[in-house]
């Protein structure tokens, strides 16, 4: 989102200071009788989940960043993590921030027990508007948050389906299953599942694919399945020993519905973990000339379909129009569930063989995506925040009026523009 580039010299033409908060990394309270803990907001997720393991709590937020990214910049973009269909998105988890602005010290009702109130009716509350501000308002420096006993049970499973459709059947089915809703349950395209399995070795694959032929050879199921165009659903279970094995029943019941094979655990947590490999893999194709990023949205239910599609199609016809080399690597997967919608991921991977100033290339060709995604009906961001980079589509989110209501709210935290980033909103 080039959330932390600085402002060009023409529009801000002051010194700029960044601050490092990674030394305020200290839990300062907890509250095990009301579940909460009052933590600095310079903790990595990393620190912040080993600490409270180690005291038998999780705090059940786990975005894809977890090893480096930190409480603060969680609230400061209004994060989601991967485990958001038990845990809630960061808004939910978070109750309670403390902020050093240009004005002073901002906090509400407990100034540092380690407390919360789980709902008041106090007026304006000052989490929801640090929560994606993105560096504009001020310095976050401490969050009360919710934390949870550690599952006692954890437990992974796949299930591989004929085609991309009988996957969004399977996952709208699943987001109707309410409180038994798996922890995590994310859809691969057809283009990402073969791509996972190709990354794996070759034993681990060939015992997938020897656990899926024997399945099918029991007859379980008469359908063939082809390669280019089966995908796979990923399943990750937390809970109690009785909650789990229900929500297993659930799945594999669906899974028979659609048509689909439950396929095993070892794909499951491969699939579950291969997200935090992510970026070393983006990063390792960027040394033989391949650069490649995501980009997420949500989508209502009645949208997904048209909106995965056009988008899917933009990116080619913008790759192909710009007579980039090779051919794109274009894939999806839908993430997190919701009864209004779903969270896809695209991913987007090109050739930048002689190709001049690729990295604006690659946002030129991601903005012409996010507008075709505006257009079929998704949100500007699910979780990864505007920043300066995608602020230039922000007046398709809000209003005129909305605009200058911001800036006033922007002016009176912070007169002199002491914290100008001009990120999102107040860009």
């Amino acid at each position: 989102s080039h959330a932390t580039w600085c402002p060009p010299r023409d529009k801000e033409p002051r010194p700029i200071i960044t601050v490092d908060m990674r030394r305020m990394d200290k839990i300062l309270a907890i509250n095990e009788e009301d579940s909460t803990i009052h933590v600095q907001a310079g903790i990595t997720g990393g620190d912040l989940v080993r600490e409270m393991a180690s005291r038998g709590y999780t705090i059940g937020h786990e975005p894809d960043s977890i090893e480096f990214s930190t409480l603060g910049g969680w609230v400061a973009t209004k994060a989601s993590g991967m485990k958001q269909n038990r845990y809630g998105n960061i808004e939910g988890i978070v109750k309670e921030v403390r902020v050093v602005s240009s004005c002073g010290e901002l906090w509400q009702h407990n100034n540092s027990d380690g407390a919360s109130f789980a709902r008041v009716s106090t007026g304006t509350d000052l989490s929801s508007i640090m929560i994606g501000s993105e560096g504009s308002l001020g310095i976050i420096t401490s969050a009360i948050m919710r934390i949870w006993p550690l599952p006692p049970v954890k437990e992974y499973e796949s299930v591989i389906l004929h085609k991309f459709e009988d996957g969004l059947l399977f996952m709208k089915d699943v987001s109707r299953l309410g409180a038994l809703k798996p922890a995590s349950v994310r859809l691969l395209d057809n283009t990402q599942f073969r791509l996972g399995q190709a990354m794996q070795s070759k034993d681990s694959t060939l015992k997938s694919i020897k656990r899926g032929m024997t399945k099918i050879a029991t007859g379980l199921f008469a359908d063939k399945y082809y390669p280019d165009e089966i995908v796979c659903a990923t399943v990750s279970f937390e809970g109690s020993q009785s909650e789990v094995q229900l929500q297993i029943r659930q799945i594999r019941s669906l899974a028979s519905k659609h048509g689909g094979i439950c396929a095993g655990s070892e794909i499951g947590r491969a699939g579950y973990d291969m997200t935090y490999a992510i970026a070393y893999i983006r990063d390792f194709a960027m040394t033989y000339g391949f650069l490649a990023e995501s980009f997420e949205t949500f989508v209502p239910w009645s949208k997904l379909r048209s909106m995965i599609n056009a988008t899917k199609e933009r990116l080619r016809q913008e790759h192909e129009e710009r007579a980039l080399p090779g051919n794109p690597i274009i894939t999806c997967r839908v993430t997190q569930l919701y009864d209004e919608g779903v969270c896809v991921y695209f991913y987007f991977c090109m050739s930048f063989n002689n190709v001049k100033d690729p990295s604006a290339v690659f946002a030129d060709i991601e903005l012409a995506a996010r507008r075709e995604i505006l257009a079929h009906g998704g949100s500007l961001s699910h979780h990864h925040g505007i920043g300066k980079h995608r602020a230039p589509l922000m007046d398709t989110v809000n209003s005129e009026a909305l605009r200058k209501v911001f800036m006033n709210l922007k002016n009176a935290v912070d007169p002199d523009n002491v914290f100008g980033v001009r990120n999102g909103s107040y860009s």
